[in-house]
Order: structure tokens, then C-alpha cells, then sequence
């Protein structure tokens, strides 16, 4: 019997949506487990009281009297309560210490088992039980141990599970909506956290008329910590934006915050950079991948780092780097999720593992990079997936896709020629 009721129950439970309340989560635990358990183990009835100031209200109730009791209520100091509130678990009748038929009997006239489940506010789950007595008295504790086990157990998953869903919404929320114009660039972004979240950001702010703040960070490993530590990052730097700092007292700022957290086991890379409508960019690069800019001459060049990443040295140093994108070039950002995707051989002697890597990046956007920031960045992912073999992402992947678009595909009267080719020298991929 044993291994048979906690499958039933474990049956119960596994059936009931965790996403919802757990008000309502109880209400249909309570139903079913009546449902199901009332011809094989006696359970004739059920009901649901809520924890209420100084009471407990009766707020769900299956069998016997139904619905048409909802709403009663008992008091915390009747004593069968009180006894409830120590044990958590009681099995009550007529011989019960302290027992009231006239409070009793307006709820049920079965012999009944209560358990205390939850807290702030605590519930009570009631059953009435048809007992035969003897041996009945040893299953009829083992049933209620396991509902109130099995309970306990599906509330905290409930109460874990919405708390991911608050923080996954907090992080989504920090995401932009729309990415903004800037005249004569494209520009497309998309995040895939490894898990319900992760330590992967991306942001694009309008600072002035014709001036974008464009950055990409990766917190170290994934999942909440990751993800809450993204999130620092991403309100930070929209707070260096709205105080007008240079993008490197910005990024200084916050690598001390970031030091300060106390998560000295955690670091954040991160690529931050003001983009002109001229196509003049400044930027910071805080020990992230280095984003790769494509010319029209078929040249790649990669936009290196010149500063640590953040956290780790409290007193590190970041100085601004300078490049120039023009009419049908494109710049690539992504984190190390997009590059270190593996594909595995099980076949070969020892395992083969090989990386997607910056080849196949630089591959996959020299095919594309005539079409619109959006195609690239799909080309990109979908490129990365197959190559693992639509397998789980093992590493949350972000891609951030800016395209300057030609004098074709757009010519306003206000941009202005840009005058130099580059503003620095930057590290070609292959030199």
C-alpha cells in the first residue's frame, strides 16, 4: 500500500500547474487528493481553511457539506487548533481533547485528520476519514505524513519556481524593449540564458540626438547569481549615461561597485561604446570577446581589449579605444557562449570536442552581411545550434548586431562624411 498511495499522491501533485498560487495550488491538491483517495483509503471529504488574523477561514471544501459551508470559520484558540499549531499533524474525533461538537459539526460529522501546511499565512488541509479502527490508525498516520510531506515539498517548488519567474521578468525587463534609431544603422539583438536566467546583458540608449550607448556583458557562470549581478551592471552604466560621465569613468565606477559586492569569485567582461551618427565609435573593453567589425573590402577586424575584466582589481584602469564603421560594414558583438558552443564525437578514441569558434563566426556573418542586423544575428544562432546539435545550451549566448547601411540603402541629408578611414589602428584578425 505504501509505495501505491505515494505514487497516487506523487500522481496528484505532478498534475497541478507549480506556476500558479499557492492559495489555488492547495485548493486543487485538496480536490484531487478527495478525488482520488476516497473509495481506496476512506478520505470522504476535504477542506481548506486560510490563516486569517486571530482564525482560520474555510475557504475550499469537496464532499460531504460542499460549498455551502465556504466562509465559516474557527478560532487560533479553540484547542484543537492550538494542537494542530504545535503538531502540525492531528487525527481528531469525538474522544479528541478539547473537541466541540457544536464548533465541529458545522464542518463534518466524519472522524477527521488535519495537517498544517505553508507559512505567512499557514493553511489547514482537512480530510474526513472513514475509519475502521485497529491497524486503520497506522495507515491513516502514514497517509497523512506523505500528503504532508508531498505538500510541503510541491509549495517550496511552487515558491522557488515563481521567484525564477519574478527574476526572469526583472532581467527581460532591463532588456530593451525596442532597440532605438539611430539614422542610417540597423541595428538587432537576442539573449538565451542557459537557464530560467542568466548572466548574459545587452543595452542600446539614446544619450543625445544622434548618440547611441551600446554595450554587452557577461557575468561569470549563469543562472540567478549570474543574473542579478547583470542586472548591477546594466543599471549602472544607464546611470553613468544619465550623469553624462566618459565611458571609461563610467566603467571605472563600476568595476568598484562590482569589487565591493563582495563576490570576489565573480567577475563581469564587458564591451561598452558611444556610437555617433557618423559612424565614430568610442569604446570600452573590459576583458570581453573582442567584437568583430566587418568591412566592405572583405577585412575583419577585431576590437581588442584595454582593460581587465570588471570586478577582480579595484583600482584597475580603462582607457577609450576609437574606430570608425562605415556605409556596409558591420560590427558583431556576442559573449563566449556563442564561440565555446561544443559539438562532441562519442565516436572517436579519446572523445572529440571542438568549438564553434571565431572562424565560424566570422564565416556565417561574411555570408550574411549584406542582408539586414536581424538575419545576421538569426544566421548566427541558428548557425551555433545546429552545430551543437540542438542540444541544451550549455552557456547562456547573446549576439548584438550593428549595421551601418550603405548610401543605396539610405542617404539622409544630416549624415555627415566621415573624414578618416579609421581613428586607431586596430588588431586585424589573421595579422
Amino acid at each position: 500500500m505504501d509505495k501505491k498511495f505515494y505514487r497516487n499522491i506523487e500522481d496528484v501533485l505532478r498534475g497541478i500547474d507549480a506556476s500558479r498560487s499557492a492559495e489555488d495550488m492547495l485548493r486543487e491538491t485538496l480536490l484531487q487528493i478527495v478525488a482520488v483517495c476516497a473509495e481506496q483509503y476512506g478520505i470522504e471529504s476535504g477542506r481548506l481553511y486560510r490563516e486569517q488574523d486571530d482564525q482560520f477561514t474555510l475557504i475550499e471544501s469537496g464532499g460531504e457539506y460542499g460549498e455551502s459551508i465556504t466562509g465559516l470559520t474557527v478560532s487560533r484558540d479553540y484547542p484543537v487548533v492550538q494542537d494542530l499549531l504545535q503538531r502540525r499533524l492531528v487525527m481528531i474525533s469525538p474522544d479528541s481533547p478539547g473537541f466541540d461538537p457544536e464548533i465541529e459539526y458545522r464542518f463534518s460529522h466524519f472522524n477527521y485528520a488535519a495537517v498544517l501546511v505553508g507559512e505567512a499565512p499557514s493553511y489547514i488541509l482537512s480530510f474526513g476519514i472513514r475509519r475502521g479502527g485497529g491497524d486503520d490508525d497506522g495507515d491513516l498516520h502514514f497517509i497523512l505524513e506523505t500528503i504532508r510531506t508531498a505538500v510541503g515539498l510541491k509549495l517550496r517548488q511552487s515558491s522557488l519556481e515563481n521567484q525564477l519567474r519574478q527574476a526572469q521578468q526583472i532581467q527581460q525587463s532591463l532588456l530593451p524593449r525596442r532597440l532605438p534609431e539611430l539614422p542610417g544603422f540597423d541595428l538587432a539583438a537576442l539573449s538565451i540564458p542557459a537557464e530560467e536566467v542568466g548572466g548574459d546583458v545587452y543595452d542600446a540608449q539614446e544619450v543625445e540626438a544622434g548618440v547611441l550607448c551600446l554595450s554587452i556583458a557577461d557575468a561569470s557562470g549563469h543562472g540567478l547569481p549570474a543574473a542579478l549581478q547583470a542586472r548591477d551592471v546594466v543599471t549602472g552604466l544607464r546611470m553613468g549615461m544619465t550623469e553624462e560621465h566618459k565611458i571609461s569613468t563610467t566603467v571605472q565606477k563600476l568595476n568598484r561597485v562590482i569589487h565591493q559586492s563582495g563576490l570576489v569569485s565573480r567577475f563581469v567582461s564587458l564591451f561598452y561604446g558611444e556610437l555617433e551618427e557618423t559612424g565614430s565609435l568610442s569604446f570600452v573593453n573590459g576583458g570581453h570577446c573582442p567584437p568583430l567589425l566587418f568591412s566592405t573590402a572583405g577585412e575583419v577586424f577585431e576590437l581588442p581589449s584595454n582593460g581587465p575584466v570588471l570586478g577582480p582589481l579595484p583600482d584597475a584602469t580603462y582607457r577609450r579605444s576609437f574606430a570608425n564603421i562605415h556605409p556596409g560594414e558591420v560590427l558583431v558583438m556576442f559573449t563566449d557562449g556563442l564561440v565555446e558552443r561544443k559539438r562532441r564525437d562519442p565516436d572517436a578514441d579519446p572523445p572529440d570536442v571542438e568549438e564553434f569558434g571565431v572562424g565560424r563566426v566570422i564565416a556565417t556573418v561574411q555570408a550574411h552581411r549584406h542582408r539586414g542586423a536581424a538575419e545576421i544575428v538569426a544566421a548566427l544562432v541558428e548557425s551555433v545550434r545546429i552545430f551543437g546539435g540542438n542540444s541544451s545550451w550549455e552557456d547562456d549566448v547573446t549576439v548584438f548586431v550593428v549595421r551601418r547601411l550603405t548610401k543605396r540603402e539610405y542617404s539622409p541629408k544630416s549624415v555627415l562624411d566621415a573624414v578618416s578611414r579609421r581613428t586607431s589602428p586596430l588588431q586585424q584578425v589573421g595579422d
